[in-house]
């Protein structure tokens, strides 16, 4: 698939039978659409997993101001982060025993300064998307606008399965080319030994 947010918007009208755009600035319903979707839908596409090419770390500096109560500090997530990853080591996990809070953009924590974090960053460049990614963008947006187009729900309902499927196989190649994660022996795998 060609690397530009035309080409994988064509890619997503021909899932629909429809015909192509010269630009998302063209003055045709199509390209407004796909303009008005593109990048919400990117960003979906870019929240539903630690996709490698769209990874970040940062070091974050801790704010002024503490939390109200319950934590020590607090550190503004950067402006692109789209999904937690990791604090400090840790992976984030929600509803796990809490070393940290995430809420309003903040992380709160009793970690010293500054905190590591690693993130899922906006990737606004689609040059640098994995081809599994840009087609699960393509297919999610035919699915997005299959009634709109085409006043069919079963052209939606095929493009949305065709987006199910497209996503299942980039989070399976995403997650082959990941290192093993190792973890620590817990205290109840050690008292069954």
């Amino acid at each position: 698939m060609a690397a530009s947010q035309t080409a994988i918007g064509n890619a997503a009208l021909g899932k629909l039978g429809q015909g192509a755009v010269l630009s998302f600035d063209d003055p045709d319903d199509r390209a407004r659409w796909l303009k008005s979707r593109f990048g919400e839908v990117r960003d979906l596409c870019l929240r539903a997993n630690r996709w490698h090419f769209a990874m970040a770390r940062a070091r974050l500096s801790v704010e002024a101001t503490a939390p109200a109560f319950g934590y020590q500090r607090q550190f503004p997530l950067p402006s692109d982060c789209l999904r937690l990853a990791e604090v400090g080591g840790v992976a984030f996990e929600a509803g796990g025993a809490a070393a940290y809070a995430l809420e309003g953009g903040r992380i709160l924590t009793d970690a010293a300064a500054p905190l590591d974090i690693r993130y899922v960053r906006c990737v606004e460049d689609v040059a640098a998307w994995d081809p599994l990614f840009a087609e699960a963008v393509a297919c999610r947006l035919a699915s997005e606008l299959a009634e709109k187009l085409t006043q069919s729900s079963g052209k939606r309902e095929a493009a949305l399965r065709d987006y199910q499927l497209s996503l299942r196989e980039a989070f399976r190649v995403n997650a082959i080319e990941a290192a093993p994660e190792t973890t620590v022996d817990g205290g109840w795998l050690l008292a069954r030994l």
